[in-house]
């Protein structure tokens, strides 16, 4: 290359400098088709102790290079309380007239190049007091989190929702849809029997790697199955143990391989690395998104579930 050509990258940041976004001039730099971000919704029964999980997924994403935004559902002060007995009973509402106004941080951005982590927090949904569904409750509009949505499209690479309640698939937004499967105790073992005698202790039959992927499945992710029992896409399913895993490699990669049989794609596994004190339903701390050591923990998972992610690319391709 001469040596004063500009690269595309330098190309790309003068462009910024000057007001345009990074990322738009770099794919004009580069002659790349623009493509629509993902718009990812991770699903599981319980989220304690997953957002540390989910920030580092993406912290490692922000890491590599990818603009990325955590788009989080702020408390919810539309709340409402069922007063009498009597047919259409009242109802009083709680909290401030007018919802919260949104919030926006960087929680981490590179200094030399384009990756960025911010953070926004916004109602998602609101109710209306004077529209009721068939049960009687205020029906909820969720415009909000689609207005959301669609001003990211064009600054970010990937958008992950996190939402308050992570059981539910957002079929209306979200473009990918990731199962977390949450474990307390892994199922290495067929049930334990109390042995007889002074010594006590506790003994199980062992189980092949099958048998603990089908426990598995119909232990954490149940909630897939409940009602309404609409059909959903799975792009694949994250292991997170609460515990110390009590099998080697050779045994989980035999558990990955019945998950791929039954259609869930696996992605990789997880230990929590916090202890049950520590806030739960918590983001990682900014400190900790810049820490190498805490991203570097998640950044094998983070890969394995962009590539699953952009092998969907096809069908997200934006036209124009």
């Amino acid at each position: 290359m001469p040596k004063n050509q500009s690269t595309a990258a330098q190309t790309a940041r003068r462009a910024s400098r000057s007001g345009a976004k990074y990322t738009e001039a770099l794919r004009v730099a580069t002659g790349a088709t623009p493509h629509a971000p993902h718009v990812l919704r991770f699903l599981a029964g319980r989220s304690g102790n997953l957002y540390y999980l989910v920030g580092g997924i993406a912290a490692a994403w922000a890491h590599s290079g990818q603009r990325v935004l955590l788009l989080e559902e702020a408390e919810d002060y539309w709340s409402w309380t069922m007063s009498g007995a009597r047919r259409g009973r009242g109802r009083r509402k709680i909290g401030p007239a007018t919802p919260p106004e949104p919030t926006t941080s960087i929680l981490w951005a590179s200094p030399d190049g384009p990756g960025l982590l911010t953070r926004h927090a916004c109602m998602w949904q609101i109710r209306h007091a004077s529209q009721e569904s068939d049960r009687g409750l205020p029906r909820t509009d969720r415009s909000p989190l689609a207005a959301a949505v669609t001003d990211a499209l064009s600054t970010y690479d990937v958008i992950v929702l996190v939402p308050r309640h992570w059981s539910y698939p957002d079929r209306e937004n979200a473009t990918a849809h990731v199962v977390i499967g949450e474990i307390d105790i892994f199922p290495d073992t067929d049930c334990r029997t109390a042995l007889p005698g002074p010594g006590g202790g506790e003994k199980g039959v062992p189980l092949s790697p099958e048998q603990s992927a089908a426990v598995l499945r119909e232990r954490c992710l149940d909630f897939l199955f409940g009602f309404p029992h609409l059909p959903i896409a799975l792009d694949g399913v994250i292991w997170q143990s609460n515990g110390k895993l009590p099998a080697d490699a050779d045994y989980l990669a035999g558990v990955d391989r019945d998950m791929d049989r039954a259609g869930l794609s696996p992605l990789g596994w997880s230990l929590t690395g916090q202890r049950r004190s520590d806030p739960h339903k918590k983001l990682p701390e900014p400190d900790q998104l810049k820490d190498p050591d805490f991203v570097q923990r998640y950044q094998p998972i983070a890969e394995r579930l962009r590539t699953a992610l952009d092998a969907r690319r096809p069908e997200l391709t934006r036209e124009g």
